[in-house]
């Protein structure tokens, strides 16, 4: 095998597939956060193929009903991950390098669109998206319970950080239950309790892939559930209307509980400004 040398954009593509499984068409978008861009989609396809023959990353097929077959994602191997982190770096899950089963192929697809659109629209408004935690990699303790959000990132823009945990609904989950264990209801209480017992401000973000009124059935159940009705703890928005707008972070795009309009970022924290070093993680 020919000798490979690492390149700068390479690192960028092996640290968006340690965040996420990318399609060629995904790593193409998200590359307009890399040092180096790609200029095509067909370039993005050979440099990953290049990568592929080097053993640092693997493909395998979606299948999920597209107008142009089926596409492929591409997975991080354990030598690429050695690559980022050293030859002797634990993998954070047991299937971090295995393909998607088919039961979580439409959930993690439409988490990279939501991930790749939030980091696009942090890179063009020149804030710093960090902190990142992917999918199963945050426990959160609450009493004798957890919860382990579909990711965890950070977003520092000026003098504070906004600290986030998304949550994919696929519509699969019941929304009002209190014995079954994956329900919305039980989830939003114990993020509610969990805001009470830490000082770091976080919001959780509902992202609904399939209904509107599923969006709104969540957030009324939220409304019902939290103690403090006044907190601003959950926002939510349905995944087409996200992808679609051009300034993610500081536009009334997502709703909160109570209905209200609200952005993910004040927009006093706006294009460009000053960074300064992140104060700590959510979660110690």
């Amino acid at each position: 095998m020919p000798r490979r040398i690492v390149t700068e954009r390479d690192i960028d593509i092996l640290t968006a597939l340690d965040r996420v499984p990318l399609t060629a068409q995904q790593m193409l978008r998200l590359s307009e956060t890399f040092c180096q861009p790609f200029g095509s989609e067909r370039s993005v396809r050979e440099r990953l193929q290049t990568l592929t023959e080097a053993g640092w990353v693997r493909s395998s097929l979606y299948a999920l009903p597209s107008a142009g077959g089926s596409p492929k994602y591409y997975l991080l191997t354990r030598k690429g991950y050695g690559i980022l982190y050293g030859d002797d770096a634990a993998p954070p899950t047991k299937r971090h390098f295995s393909p998607l089963s088919i039961s979580r192929q439409h959930h993690t697809k439409a988490l990279a669109d939501f991930l790749v659109h939030t980091m696009r629209g942090a890179h063009r408004a020149g804030v710093r998206f960090t902190e990142f935690y992917r999918e199963n990699t945050l426990k959160l303790t609450i009493g004798d319970e957890t919860l382990y959000p579909d990711s965890s990132f950070q977003l520092v823009g000026g003098e504070s950080p906004f600290n986030f945990l998304v949550e994919i609904d696929n519509h699969t989950e019941t929304i009002r239950s209190d014995k079954d264990t994956d329900s919305w209801e039980r989830k939003l209480r114990l993020y509610d309790r969990l805001q009470d017992s830490i000082q770091n401000r976080f919001r959780v973000l509902v992202v609904t892939t399939r209904s509107s009124d599923r969006l709104r059935h969540i957030l009324s159940t939220a409304a019902h559930s939290l103690r403090n009705p006044q907190r601003r703890l959950i926002y939510g928005i349905d995944l087409p209307s996200f992808v679609k707008e051009p300034e993610p972070l500081h536009r009334n795009v997502f709703l909160d509980h109570l209905g209200r309009a609200t952005a993910l970022i004040a927009s006093h924290f706006s294009i460009r400004a000053l960074h300064r070093a992140h104060e700590p993680s959510l979660i110690d």
